[in-house]
């Protein structure tokens, strides 16, 4: 019998997670949805959109608000992107900058408190949900992907 318990579990974790960062950004002022895509963009400014969305995956859609969010805020801005006039790329204004900064010990103190709880090095779950973060991004890839084997595309030209 197949154990169905992954996508239950991985979703409540994600819940524990936000309720952390929840309780504890909230004295920096940045919520934590902000607060992951500031720190893309800390790490890899300038950074396009696009570039964003494969690291994080978000998808572009739900990014697009969210940065407008960040620009109208004045906690990112807006560059040309230099070989791409369709795109752009952004980096973390001044203030954008301070207030991911502010955010740093608060993180070091969630990771700390979550790291006395587990059984195992913190370095190893790292590595497991990386390793289930590439999986599912390859399986979400395979089931989007238009089925072009021999017996699918006759059994989808018999229903046509």
């Amino acid at each position: 019998m197949r154990d169905d318990r992954l996508f239950l579990e991985v979703p409540v974790a994600s819940r524990y997670v936000v309720r952390i960062l929840e309780h504890r950004l909230a004295q920096t002022g940045i919520p934590p949805y902000q607060l992951g895509l500031l720190t893309h963009i800390r790490q890899a400014q300038p950074v396009t959109p696009t570039e964003i969305s494969i690291a994080s995956g978000v998808a572009p859609t739900t990014l697009r608000d969210n940065i407008q969010r960040l620009v109208d805020g004045g906690l990112a801005r807006r560059m040309p992107h230099a070989t791409d006039g369709r795109s752009y790329r952004l980096e973390l204004t001044a203030r954008g900058e301070r207030m991911t900064r502010a955010a740093d010990p608060v993180l070091a103190e969630c990771y700390a408190a979550v790291e006395r709880q587990l059984p195992r090095p913190l370095a190893d779950y790292q590595a497991a949900v990386e390793e289930l973060n590439a999986a599912l991004e390859r399986a979400l890839a395979e089931l989007e992907a238009p089925d072009t084997t021999p017996e699918r595309q006759r059994e989808g030209h018999l229903r046509s």
